[in-house]
């Protein structure tokens, strides 16, 4: 009985040895968007199943400015920080109450969009739209 769970055992680390040893093998079947040669974008997707629907930009936004906001932690409140890249830099992360470039100051936070204020204008940055 004991020679026989001994070759048991024996038997045993010799097939998982050789699992282990081996190289996965690659799928046989691709998926879908693999085969066609297109990337899928799953944030789309989910962002669509919860509800998000893509908005145009309004009127009042900054779409020929040097600065471009790629990120936005906001609270309730409209504290948080943004993800802002200005004339096409590095981005970098700005609090609310931060100087951005040439006396700009991010004032205000949404989920959405930042805005920045001088004492002679006033711009709004809106996060791109991804479809």
């Amino acid at each position: 009985m004991a020679l026989l769970l001994c070759a048991g055992a024996a038997a045993s680390m010799v097939y998982w040895g050789l699992q282990l040893a081996t190289p996965l093998a690659q799928p046989a079947i691709a998926s879908p968007a693999a085969s066609a040669g297109v990337a899928y974008d799953a944030t789309a997707s989910v962002a669509r199943a919860l509800g998000y629907t893509a908005s145009t930009p309004s009127p009042s936004s900054s779409t020929g400015s040097p600065f471009k906001l790629l990120g936005v932690i906001s609270s309730a409140s409209g504290q948080g920080s943004a993800l802002i890249a200005a004339d096409g830099q590095a981005p970098k992360a700005y609090r609310v109450g931060q100087t951005v470039q040439d006396g700009l100051v991010l004032v205000a936070l949404t989920p959405r969009q930042a805005t920045l204020k001088s004492a002679s204008q006033q711009l709004q940055l809106d996060l791109p739209v991804k479809e």
